[in-house]
This record gives C-alpha cells, structure tokens and sequence, in this order.
C-alpha cells in the first residue's frame, strides 16, 4: 500500500533477494501477495512499483507456518530526484546529506494558508515581503538572506518542472499555482541542490501536487468562503478510468477583494491529469493547466501618515493586472532492469501577463481630505503628510500626458530533461549514481506601451511625426537556449553516507532591441557546479523524560550555487535605463552570481518527535543588488546563521498535552566589497561594505501549538508568526522620510488559528482565523528606491495582510 494514502498498489513487484533461482510474484487488484515454498528461515524481500521508492523488508520464515507482512512504500520524489526529505516531517530515512526541510500534507491542512508563500514561512531559513495582497500570486520569498524580490534567486518547480516566467533570462515569479492544488511543499537548501537548475544559490523550493490515486469513481467539493469578499471553491473528480490507467480533473474558482480598496482579484485555474501505468516496468504522468487571472494589482503604497490613518487606502481603481498561463508536463519512468531506471520529463508553458497602471503624484493630505479629486499635486519635496493617489484621481492630473502605461509580456518556455538511476556497487560499497541532462528554450517578449487617456488599454511605442518620431516606449525579444549535464553519486561506507556532484550549465542569451533598428546582442556562459554531501549515521542514544531512543545523523555539505546573469532582468528590475543601448549599461557585461554555500547540522528523531538544528555559512561573489540602480556586479557578500525546526509530540509523554512545532531562524548577512551611488549626498560613490543586505531580517519565527481530541473528532491550533525587523536599501538607511520611500522595515507578529471538525468520513469543517488580533503592520517597502523620491518611480510602503476569517467544507464522494 501506499504510505502517504494507504490505497493498494496492484500489481506491484514482489521479489526474494539472494535465491538462487528467480523467485517472485506480483500484488493482486487489492494489492496483496503470496509467495509458497519459501525455505525457513531469514528471507530477504524486495517490494517495486513504478513512481514509489524500492522497500527492501527480512521475514523470518517458520516451516509451517503464514507469515504476515504489510508493506508501505513511499512515493518516489521523481519530480525532485535527489530529494528524500526526511528530517522532522517525514520518517522513512535520515540520511539526507544536506537540509532539506517540508510543509506536509496534514500541516497545510492545519494552517489552512490563503497562499504559498504563507505556507512558507514555516520553513526556517525562508524569509517574504509582503506586497501582494489576497491572491499570493507574486510571491516575493528569500531563503537564507538573498533578496526576496520576486523570488528570482530561488529555483521554483511544480511536479520537479520549472514555473517561473523564464527561469534563466527572466525569473522573478509572477505566476504561483493555488494552494488548492498543493499537496505538500519542498524547499531544497542543501547540497541536493546542485543537481537541479538554473537558480539554485538561494535553494530550490517545488510544490508537490496530488497524483490520481483513486480505484473507484469518486471525487471531491471544497468550498471556503470568508471576509473580505472571499471565496474559493475547489473541486477534483477522478477513479472512472481503470487499475493502469486513472484520470483525474481539478477546478478552482476563487476571488477575494483582497485588503485594501480595488485590490479585488478573480481567478479560474484547471488541471486534468493522467497516471498510465504502461506495464510492470513503465509509467507515464502526463498534466495540463490552464490558469486565468484578473486583479485590480497595483504598485502604490501608501505614505507614513496613511498607514497611520486609513492603511486601506488605495485610490487606484484602473490598475489591471491579467494572467493567462498554459502548460503541459510530462513524466515518463522506465525500469530497464532491478539496477537501472530512467526518468523522462517535458515541460511548456506560455504565460502573458499584460499588466496596466497608472502613474501617481502627492498630493497634501490636509488637502486631499478637504478637497478630494480637486486636490493640488504638489513636489516630492513637500514638507508635511502626504497621501499618494493615481494622476486621475487630482483634477490637474488628468491633464497629464502619457501617465498611463502597460507592460504587455509574453513568456514561451520548453525543455526536455533525461536521467538515469544506476544502483551499482563502487569499491565494493552499494552506491546509487544518477547521471542526466536538460535541453531548455525560452523566449521572452517585453513591450512597454504609453497610452493617453486613464482606463483605456491601448497604448503607443513612439510620438511625434512619421518622419522624425520620438521613442517612448520599449519593445525587447530575448531568447535562451541552456544545456545542463549533471551527475550525482550517492554511497554508503558503513554508517557515512557521501553524495558528491557535479553540473554544469552552459546558457546563450540573445537580444533583439526592435525599437533601435533591431539591435543585437548575445552572451555565452559556461559555468561548472560541483557539490559534496555527507550524511553520518551516529545511531541511537537512549534519552531520559519518557522520550526513549532517538536516532541522531551528523550531516553537512559545501556546493557552488549559481544565478544566471540576466539581461532583462537587469533592464526591468530597476538597474538600469530600459532603454539604454550602452554596452555597460544592458546587462550583457554582468557576470554569473556565483556563492560557495556551506552547512553543518544534526538531526535527530525519537517517538516524542524530532528536531534538526543548522548552520549555514554563504559566500557570494558577483551580487547584483535589488533596486539600487547601479550597472555592475556589487561584489562579495556573506550570509550566515543557524536555523532550527523541531517537532514534539508532547501527548506522546502524557496524553493531554498538545503537540508543539518550532521554526527559528538567525540570520546575519555583511557586504564584504561593493560600491554604490549615495542615496542622500552628492558623493558619486558610497562604500558599503560591511553593511547588510536588504530585505534580511536577523530573526524569523514561527511557533505552533495543536491538539487533537480524538472523542471529540476535533483538531484545534494556534500560530505565532514573527519577523524581524530588516533594510531596505545597501545603504542600511535609518531615516525614513513623509513619502515612505525608505528606511528600515519594522518587525512584526502576526497570530492565526484553526479547527478542522470531522464530521463524518465524507464530511469535514474547518475554521481557520489568519493575524486573528488584525495587526497593521508595514510588509515591505519592496518597489520603492531611496534615490527615486517621484510618486511613481518608489511604491513607499505596502502594507502586510490584514484579519481574515474563512470556514471551509469539504465533502468526499
């Protein structure tokens, strides 16, 4: 049976290690076995099935006698090879050379999050800014002091394949799949990740969505309605196929008006997917999803004395943010014999996403209040509280010109990836090597276009006459082609377990400025990833308290982590003129991100629970900062700290108590080297080193209290949820001004909780209540620049979520 459902594997593989003469049999329809004639004694078993890990089980065998064996076997992690996630969520192993850590199943169903990215920060070593309201659509997560920004340091996968927009050439996220589809979470941030690409020098971080596993037609209704306008209703159908071949169709619909004013969003996402199994030794997962997104998204952030007043507030009713986003995957899994096996993934998606807003101005809040619409713009310079509002929402405003923009961009992505895994015997040790390659294409193309009436979404690329126009907007193709070979070694010497690796990434980017009499440009990288694992056995230690024998595992690891150097990220992302054509200035001359990235921690697990502790030590080289807006590499910066997670299962001493889930982490980052131009003097150039880096707060908690009272059918839990405080800015700037465009980002604590009421098998209610005291709190400053003081050119400060209060039913049939 499985060992995450319990549902039984039919015609699972059933062999006896060692005989002499081929012994072996398979599972029946109810996924039982029997094997006659078996001579007493020690026999060794070796359990298969296609997409689950082996399971390797001794019975001791009496002449006469039925022995009784039940098997679980794990889902094979094949969308994330090299993953065995184990640690403190998961049991079957804890030999992972490296941190690898999990949000499971039973937990998301506790936590109830509203998005990923909150489903994240119960990870340690993971930090967010908050900006993107209800829908967690652009999510913005960190991992280990790197920028939070987009999430563009940090490889995301869906089912092991890439979902960001172009994960080389342009990878701030800005597509994140519902967390209805999400069975469980992965976040690599240990030497594993060298096996994966292209950006793993944060970590690499995969949503696990659920196979069709159903025998019987059958399905699922998940409706959750809530304040603040939201709804989401979810529902999957499957199990009408056959015992090889099982469909399965998911469904959401979900809108909210999010927690400001037009911030309202609505969104239509559907997957179908199949599970073939071909024969005894083949399978093919093949997905498709269509996803359709409208949000009223906009970029304004609200001013100190906003916040301080009415942190709504949010005049820009003419924002519109749309998503249309297809892909398909496939798996295919091949067993060529009890040795070798070998792993096929496709992938494509296309993703447009067309995006209008319109720009802002300050206006005097005395004035504004007062007058409303006939309230004066005034300069960024004006002392006294200000409130930031769209140009149509002033009288003056409207008559400007051109304040009203969409950047209209196209995603094309496609790749192929081959693997195989060799169990072999190296120096006489059993050893697993897994060696493969990916072959990826992805095709960007980015048009800014300037329209002249407010609401109307149409705009122009250039003004003036045919003859003599002049350029106001932008219209850039960039294409990638990238190949990567990575291999992988994982043995045993007695209780040291090792797991050396190599990758190496070879990666074109071209492009073509159509605007500038399509000027091109192109830049080859090659750049080699080693990577070496360790994981050491240090057995089991009788502990006193009731918690009985605990399993303890030394583990560390030292890998390369790379980020590729991206020229439309350094066009768009606030580093540069978008429509500067000087070679310094395009991003062509930036040279790879690289890090060296080091760990050592100890994990150990008893009945009573588990705990692992980390520290990690991060080396990089050839940062490109957020928005600093300078045109070269910042240089060498650190990263370093400890993380902790644990787990006790308190009932387990005594039955009453509940059990308690911890995640901390401290974290301290320092510029090493690195020059910037000064926000608040004339200076040309400020030295920064030994300044931290932006959007890394030096403490990040999250603490859970749950029960379940198993009479009673109930589960009840409480979260506490902290960051620290953190820069905004390389140059660690303290003061803050009346536009809220800089200074440091305060911490905060929110507190959540839940109750999941069984009602019956089929029928389950849950109550889940998020920042229960409704906390106004600043969630990052995250599109704002210190030396950009206009209304449009820096957000200011966006506000984190607010209260939110859902009850949710779901019924099984």
């Amino acid at each position: 049976m499985t060992a995450d459902t319990g549902a039984p594997l039919p015609n699972a593989t059933v062999g006896v290690i060692g005989s002499t003469e081929p012994r072996g049999t398979a599972t029946d329809a109810e996924g039982r076995f029997m094997l006659d004639d078996l001579s007493p004694g020690s026999t060794e078993l070796q359990i298969r099935y296609v997409g689950y890990a082996t399971a390797t089980r001794t019975v001791q065998v009496q002449a006469g006698e039925t022995t009784r064996l039940t098997v679980e076997l794990n889902p094979k992690i094949v969308e994330v090879s090299a993953l065995e996630v184990n640690g403190v969520t998961r049991t079957p192993r804890a030999s992972m050379p490296g941190t690898a850590s999990e949000v499971t199943a039973a937990k998301l169903e506790q936590i109830a999050p509203i998005g990923a990215q909150e489903a994240l920060s119960y990870v340690p070593g993971v930090q967010g800014a908050a900006d993107d309201g209800m829908a967690q659509t652009r999510m913005s997560v960190g991992i280990r002091g790197l920028q939070p920004r987009r999430t563009q340091r940090v490889l995301v996968l869906e089912d092991g394949m890439p979902i960001q927009p172009a994960p080389y050439v342009f990878s701030p996220l800005y597509y994140n799949p519902p967390i209805e589809r999400i069975e469980e979470v992965e976040v690599i941030k240990g030497s594993a990740a060298v096996r994966h690409g292209p950006q793993t020098m944060a970590g690499v971080i995969n949503y696990v969505t659920r196979r069709p596993q159903r025998h019987a037609p059958g399905g699922s209704i998940s409706i959750t309605p809530g304040t603040n306008g939201y709804v989401s209703a979810f529902g999957e159908i499957g199990g009408f196929g056959s015992a090889s071949l099982r469909p399965q169709v998911q469904v959401l619909f979900k809108r909210g008006d999010g927690f400001r004013e037009n911030n309202d969003f609505r969104q239509f996402n559907g997957t179908a997917k199949l599970q073939y199994r071909i024969d005894d030794d083949r399978s093919l997962y093949l997905k498709t999803n269509v996803d359709y997104e409208r949000l009223n998204a906009t970029y304004t952030g609200v001013t100190p004395h906003t916040l301080r007043t009415n942190p709504d507030f949010n005049p820009k009713d003419d924002d519109f943010y749309r998503i249309f986003r297809t892909s398909l995957g496939a798996i295919y899994g091949r067993r060529h014999g009890d040795a070798l096996q070998s792993t096929t993934k496709l992938y494509a998606n296309v993703f447009d996403r067309p995006w209008w807003r319109e720009n802002d101005v300050f206006v005097r809040a005395a004035d504004y209040e007062e007058n409303g619409v006939d309230a004066t713009p005034v300069p960024p310079s004006t002392p006294g509280p200000l409130v930031r509002v769209g140009i149509s929402d002033v009288s003056e405003g409207t008559e400007i010109r051109g304040g009203y923009f969409g950047n209209e961009r196209t995603f094309y992505v496609g790749g192929v990836e081959h693997s195989y895994d060799l169990q072999h015997r190296l120096f006489g040790r059993t050893a697993d090597l897994e060696v493969g390659g990916r072959v990826h294409w992805e095709r960007f193309e980015d048009n800014r276009k300037i329209g002249d009436e407010v609401g109307v979404r149409e705009g122009v690329f250039f003004r003036g006459s045919p003859d003599d126009p002049t350029i106001v907007g932008q219209s850039d193709v960039y294409e990638t082609q990238a190949l990567a070979l990575y291999a992988q070694e994982d043995t045993e010497w007695g209780p040291l377990h090792l797991s050396p690796g190599f990758r190496i990434e070879i990666f074109e980017q071209e492009r073509i400025d159509r605007l500038s009499d399509n000027q091109y440009r192109d830049n080859v990288s090659v750049v080699p990833l080693p990577g070496l694992g360790f994981n050491l056995d240090l057995g089991q230690h009788r502990l006193g308290g009731g918690f009985g024998d605990g399993q303890f595992n030394l583990f560390g690891g030292v890998h390369r982590g790379y980020t590729p150097p991206s020229s439309a990220t350094f066009q768009i992302v606030g580093f540069g003129s978008p429509t500067s054509t000087e070679e310094d200035e395009d991003g062509f001359d930036l040279r790879a991100e690289k890090s060296w990235n080091s760990e050592l921690g100890l994990r150990s697990r008893t009945d009573a629970g588990g705990i692992e502790a980390t520290g990690f030590f991060l080396y990089v080289e050839d940062l490109v900062g957020g928005r600093t807006r300078f045109q070269k590499n910042l240089g060498v910066v650190q990263s370093y700290g400890l993380e902790v997670q644990g787990t006790l299962n308190a009932g387990a001493l005594a039955g009453p108590l509940p059990t308690l889930d911890v995640s901390y982490t401290l974290l301290r980052t320092k510029v090493v080297e690195g020059i910037v131009t000064p926000a608040l003097s004339t200076a040309p150039t400020v030295d920064i080193s030994g300044n931290e880096l932006p959007g890394a707060p030096r403490h990040t908690a999250a603490v859970g209290v749950s029960k379940t009272l198993s009479p009673l059918n109930l589960t009840l839990r409480a979260d506490l949820r902290y960051q620290g405080g953190f820069y905004t800015d390389l140059e660690n700037l303290e003061s803050t001004t009346n536009r809220g465009e800089r200074g440091p980002v305060p911490s905060h604590a929110v507190v959540d909780v839940s109750a999941v009421y069984t009602v019956s098998d089929a029928l389950e209610v849950q109550f889940a209540a998020k920042n229960v005291t409704d906390n106004v709190f600043v969630g990052s400053r995250l599109h704002s620049n210190p030396r950009d003081q206009s209304a449009s050119g820096s957000t200011g400060i966006l506000p984190g979520p607010r209260r939110q209060i859902n009850l949710s039913l779901r019924y099984d049939f």
